[in-house]
């Protein structure tokens, strides 16, 4: 996404002109995108062109035009189908045009490529970060990937639809002689090779916001770069990288270049392993939440009342909630949960957004949308404060 101007502040009204690029775009802004929000866009309408009649009585007869044009609407409704890669928005008007009357109902599609404007009578911190995600390649990728061969590294970061290459690094290595040792010039070179390769990955790469991280070649070079990697690591003390050190995949390429990366992103079982380690840590903090639900410790809870009962207790150790209460039409409810995620984060707590699209949001969807885990046990948070 294309942030071409911007004029607004957190939880104040403004407006910002954005460009979507692909179909991830048009899911953050289904997202984004509210009922009593105004959006102006070029759009096309039947517009009745009136010309002289001929006929008994001499009466001007209309004929419809197709033309475009620039409307600003109220939105009223938002239909998104992810499949046909198509977001329709529907409103009245609200700005005079020479062509369609003002508060007239009109249907217009967010296109690729064609920038619109939105208003906001509050820029809420859901909206805010929205933004900063969708228009910055770093925030919006979920996979870092090295494609490699010996002497040739391509550095990339890849959301659900590109891939952005970050970096190349060339080095010429030597050809292995028979009968060199450990101490040849071959493995000095790719020695020297690795430890660049995986510095430049290590300043790059945002191991806390990558969900994981593909090391692709011919042969065993992804793995000796795994390796090195990971051996530098313990033994430089370097935390970050050993506490994610199972965001790392090591898989088979074709070729050390970027074709071998777009194969490998089409094979389904890469497909369905990066989706697993993408949505792991929700998946693994639901999973704990359902094992504490079914022992019936008083930790785990879920529903509206009692999250926030919970939140104002100052127990919280995960609070999850899926991205479907976000996109509440009624403005209130999503107020109250932006709400309660600040003061969770407040409180040291930790806040995380599911998907409605993947199966563990899908399952918190089924349990009202919001759940938590506690620190300690509290008990009758279900009970009526009335009873």
């Amino acid at each position: 996404m294309k942030l071409l101007s911007q004029s607004f502040e957190k939880d104040k009204s403004g407006s910002t002109t954005l460009v979507p690029q692909d179909k991830e775009d048009l899911w953050q802004l289904y997202n984004l995108i509210q009922k009593g929000d105004e959006i102006k866009l070029p759009t096309h309408r039947n517009v009745k062109k009136v010309t002289s009649g001929g006929g008994s009585g001499g009466k001007d007869k209309g004929k419809a035009d197709r033309k475009l044009l620039t409307l600003k609407m109220s939105v009223e409704d938002i239909e998104y189908t992810p499949s046909d890669e198509v977001m329709r928005i529907r409103g009245r008007t609200v700005e005079p045009n020479e062509y369609v009357p003002i508060q007239s109902y009109h249907t217009a599609e967010v296109q690729f490529d064609k920038k619109f404007t939105l208003i906001k009578p509050d820029w809420d911190e859901i909206s805010y970060g929205i933004i900063v995600s969708a228009c910055s390649i770093e925030e919006k990728a979920e996979v870092g990937a090295v494609i490699m061969e010996e002497g040739v590294a391509h550095l990339c970061l890849v959301t659900d639809n590109m891939t952005v290459l970050r970096n190349k690094i060339e080095k010429s290595i030597p050809r292995k002689r028979r009968g060199e040792g450990g101490g040849g010039n071959h493995d000095k070179a790719m020695e020297k090779f690795l430890n660049m390769v995986s510095s430049t990955m290590l300043r790059n790469f945002d191991l806390t916001k990558l969900k994981a991280i593909i090391l692709a070649s011919p042969g065993f070079t992804a793995n000796a770069l795994y390796q090195n990697t990971i051996n530098q690591a313990i033994q430089e003390e370097n935390k970050l990288v050993i506490q994610n050190k199972s965001k790392f995949m090591v898989v088979h390429s074709s070729t050390g270049y970027l074709q071998g990366l777009e194969e490998i992103l089409k094979d389904p079982s890469i497909q369905k392993q990066l989706s697993n380690t993408k949505f792991a840590r929700e998946g693994a903090i639901f999973e704990e939440f359902q094992r504490v639900l079914n022992n019936d410790d008083d930790r785990a809870w879920y529903g509206p009342s009692e999250a926030t009962k919970a939140v104002e207790l100052g127990a919280i150790k995960y609070f999850m909630i899926t991205d479907t209460l976000f996109r509440s039409d009624d403005i209130a409810v999503r107020k109250h949960y932006i709400k309660l995620t600040e003061e969770v984060k407040r409180q040291g707590g930790e806040v995380l957004i599911f998907s409605s699209l993947h199966e563990s949001g899908e399952q918190l969807d089924q349990l009202t949308g919001v759940a938590v885990l506690l620190n300690y046990p509290v008990a009758d948070l279900d009970e009526d404060e009335e009873e």
